[in-house]
């Protein structure tokens, strides 16, 4: 009898510890949740974690997540503006080969033909597209920018659920949102659309996390682009009454960089809501969070200090922006990586975590950057980076060096033809050793000639295979059936051959 119990005692025992050995092999093999927070002209300097120079920017949940895993000092937008970053986040391509080098959202100007052509277009494989195929369940919440027409939506790119505004809030005024192609709502404010975005996203890990299926959520938060309208309980008093009294002129809002920081006090307490609702379902160590930032701030309100220059041009305050990611127990806590890294990576690693592989029949300008996030690596692999605006190539990066190229006007974007701009005219290269001049001050053209001649050597190439404003890159994507001239909006023609074969 005895020898029976100690036979169904070890029977059990031998059962329980097989079943916790294979639950503890699933568990490390089972495929990543991934939440990517893209965020919405938040300048270098505009979190506490980047020492942030305003007293009433305070940040406490974004600055944990950073000393729970890793924070970049040197993370590089593709685009100063929002919808090119966009497309090169969710491709991991240069906004001029994945098609979208410009903003949908100048209609008015260019008319209807603009609208149904300036998006991103559904020949380009997405982030949703390449992990469906793994069981992954895709959402996007908040802001797409990604085209007007109809073709354009995010449903099209391969997320099972959109909910969100198509583009950015008027002044004082509303936008439609829509639940996948349909408007549901068709006047939110500004004001009350943060925090549906918040509770849709923990609305779909719980229901991804109740099938057990693996999800890949992109949050796209209008936070805190303009028009910086405040919700009261975020707002001291008296930022308060100056939002109460700020007169509107144009598209811009008085004093709004002075109730600015209540806006990214409101997201990070946002951010905050997530990773809670991550660590209450038990997912924590299988959930990967990217915190990001779209381009540099909007001026005057936000901060790129030390940097110089902001959204719509091409020196650092405009490319370099916080980022932030973390996944306890692979990403080691309180990393700060001086890595060159680009949001063009978030692709190739993405798709290297979630087990699948990197297609073959089209050039991915992003590399994998797991190494770095684990510590394993202090640098990437980008050789060159180049920072276009809209099509025009306007820099690029080698190393510490990064080099401004010669433009005149006609050249310039329309968008960057401002005082926000950058270099209106330059005649000749400029030359900055970011190493020891980060505020790109110093021109060292005339110190390193060789230099100067390596880079533009490489510029070279670029135009070759990107295009600029007046040259047909070979790898560079039509804009559909566009025959405009998306740089300068007063010059709108019926051919131009570097937009259309």
């Amino acid at each position: 009898m005895n020898s029976l119990i100690r036979i169904i005692g070890l029977f059990v025992f031998v059962t329980i510890y097989l079943t916790t050995m294979s639950a503890c092999v699933k568990s490390k093999n089972k495929q990543p949740n991934i939440i990517v927070i893209f965020v919405d002209d938040i300048g270098y300097n505009d979190l506490s974690c980047y020492g942030a120079k305003d007293p009433a920017i305070q940040t406490p949940n974004i600055d944990r997540m950073a000393e729970e895993g890793v924070r970049f000092t040197d993370w590089q937008s593709s685009s100063s503006v929002c919808a090119p970053s966009r497309a090169s986040l969710l491709t991991g391509r240069y906004p001029n080969r994945s098609g979208l080098p410009t903003v949908p959202n100048a209609i008015a100007v260019f008319g209807d033909e603009y609208q149904q052509n300036i998006g991103l277009q559904q020949s380009e494989l997405t982030i949703p597209e390449t992990l469906k195929p793994l069981g992954y369940s895709t959402a996007m919440y908040g802001k797409s920018h990604l085209g007007w027409d109809s073709k354009f939506y995010p449903l099209r790119h391969g997320f099972d659920e959109y909910y969100g505004s198509l583009g950015n809030f008027p002044i004082g005024g509303t936008n439609p949102v829509y639940e996948g192609d349909e408007v549901v709502e068709d006047s939110v404010r500004y004001q009350d659309i943060h925090h549906k975005l918040t509770e849709r996203t923990i609305g779909f890990m719980k229901k991804s996390h109740e099938k057990d299926k693996p999800f890949f959520i992109y949050l796209a938060h209008y936070l805190a682009h303009g028009p910086w309208e405040p919700n009261k309980q975020f707002a001291t008093e008296a930022e308060w009454e100056i939002y109460q009294n700020q007169p509107i002129k144009g598209h811009l809002r008085d004093g709004g960089d002075e109730i600015y920081p209540a806006l990214v006090r409101e997201l990070d307490w946002e951010v905050g809501e997530v990773l809670k609702a991550i660590k209450d379902l038990g997912i924590d160590e299988n959930t990967l969070v990217f915190f990001i930032s779209d381009n540099g701030p909007w001026l005057p309100a936000g901060s790129a200090w030390p940097l110089k220059g902001s959204k719509y041009n091409t020196f650092e305050g405009g490319h370099r922006v916080p980022s932030i990611a973390r996944w306890p127990g692979v990403i080691p806590p309180g990393q700060v990586s001086d890595a060159v890294c680009s949001t063009m990576d978030i692709f190739p690693t993405i798709i290297h975590l979630s087990g699948s592989e990197l297609p073959n029949d089209r050039k991915i300008d992003g590399v994998d950057i797991t190494p770095v996030l684990k510590g394993k690596r202090s640098k990437t692999e980008h050789d060159i980076l180049y920072y276009y605006n809209g099509i025009t190539l306007e820099a690029l990066r080698e190393g510490n060096w990064k080099l401004h190229l010669p433009r005149i006007p006609e050249s310039k974007v329309f968008w960057s033809r401002s005082s926000l701009g950058g270099y209106q005219k330059l005649d000749k290269p400029v030359l900055f050793d970011l190493g020891d001049d980060i505020g790109e001050q110093t021109d060292l053209a005339d110190k390193y000639p060789e230099v100067v001649q390596r880079l533009l050597s490489h510029a070279q190439k670029a135009r070759k295979e990107l295009g600029d404003w007046n040259i047909n890159g070979k790898g560079q994507k039509r804009l559909l059936n566009y025959t405009g001239n998306i740089n300068n909006p007063t010059r709108v023609m019926g051919v131009n051959p570097h937009l259309k074969e």
